[in-house]
């Protein structure tokens, strides 16, 4: 019988090796006892159990309290839940001006996306403006000669043009042509112009924002995001559309991301921003305590049958939105979370804990010193 349960006991102790939860808070528990309860019992065998005790909780608190403060900071260690973008509705069609005429959400009918060019077409015309006003080597111009805001202006326009201008076979690259026939260079050609024309104006808003009037775009009230700043609302847009029970889309690659928006939330910096500019926005949006609600409108559309059709070992097929489709809008609203709110909790009990435990060892001390007076008034 003895045997039975030593081996009982023996399998117990070997599943503990497996499991990393319990494994793990053994460790975390035997740490835990070996750090506090080393210096319980040298504080203890010093002072007495009694006041050894308080001594090494206040002390196991006043750490907790600084550990606690580190993680409010930086919102970093027993953390609560992060900002997210949570689903409001899934808009299908728009007007022609835009308009998502079936959204519940208010600020969702202020959009309008069809009042502005497409993003080619201002690529276009800015490169036709550069070459009027720097001439027809615009292209391979240094800055030399130029004033600072002339750079500006002209580099953004050679970054906006060689990413997404009209494409012709004497500028491709001789990586692009190498190997191939005339003919090969001209379906080339062909593709990529055809994928520059089908640029979004939030891809375009990361290389070349200063290309983008958001003043007399006339979104209603809305604010572009280029792809860099929409990126998490894109990726949550994706995994909603993809979870929805109304639409029946397999993977992302039946359809395309068109243009993010956002509106609401705190007022951030101003265009071209200066040093006192950040410093100010921060100190202001540090002290404004209220948060605004911040709602965001990722727009997709599916695309074409042909460029889902990827041979084995061909590069894949570029793709192109069916015309026919609607528009598909994800409107979200932005979920601030709660990051800091633990362990704000956290380090106020330790804090108050702390100064609990400090006030019992005042106390303690004033009647230690009233029994030594009375003890050396009496002698």
């Amino acid at each position: 019988m003895e045997m039975v349960e030593l081996i009982g006991v023996l399998d117990w102790i070997d599943g503990l090796e497996w499991d990393p939860h319990v494994r793990g808070f053994l460790a975390v528990f035997a740490g835990f006892c070996v750090w506090m309860g080393s210096i319980w019992i040298i504080v203890s065998s010093n002072s007495g159990v009694r006041l050894g005790t308080l001594l090494s909780l206040a002390g196991l608190f006043a750490w907790l309290t600084i550990m606690g403060s580190i993680w409010w900071l930086y919102g970093i260690g027993w953390a609560g839940d992060g900002p997210i973008w949570e689903e409001v509705e899934i808009v299908e069609g728009t007007d022609a001006e835009g308009h998502l005429t079936f959204a519940a959400l208010d600020e969702a009918n202020l959009l309008r996306t069809a009042s502005i060019p497409s993003a080619h077409e201002a690529v276009v015309a800015a490169a036709e403006a550069a070459e009027a006003e720097f001439g027809a080597d615009w292209r391979t111009m240094g800055p030399a000669g130029l004033s600072n805001d002339a750079v500006d202006r002209l580099v953004e326009i050679q970054i906006a043009d060689a990413e997404f201008g009209v494409v012709v076979a004497e500028r491709l690259t001789p990586d692009q042509v190498e190997g191939l026939s005339l003919a090969e260079v001209d379906v080339l050609v062909a593709a990529e112009q055809s994928r520059n024309e089908a640029t979004t104006w939030s891809e375009l808003a990361a290389v070349a924002p200063g290309l983008i009037d958001q003043d007399n775009a006339n979104l209603g009230g809305w604010t572009l995001l280029s792809t860099a700043e929409a990126g998490e609302a894109q990726a949550s847009a994706i995994a909603m559309l993809l979870e929805s029970d109304d639409f029946s889309f397999a993977d992302q690659s039946q359809f395309k991301l068109l243009d993010a928006y956002t509106i609401g939330g705190k007022e951030g910096l101003p265009e071209d921003p200066n040093v006192l500019d950040r410093v100010w926005t921060r100190i202001r949006q540090t002290a404004q305590i209220t948060h605004p609600t911040r709602y965001g409108v990722i727009q997709v559309q599916q695309v074409a049958e042909e460029s889902l059709t990827n041979l084995p070992g061909t590069a894949p097929q570029i793709p192109v939105v069916d015309e026919d489709e609607p528009i598909v809008s994800v409107v979200m609203v932005r979920n601030l979370g709660n990051l800091r709110q633990v362990p704000a909790f956290f380090t106020i009990g330790s804090l108050l804990i702390f100064l609990s435990l400090c006030y019992m060892l005042h106390e303690r001390d004033k009647l230690v010193m009233a029994r030594r007076a009375e003890f050396e008034k009496a002698a």
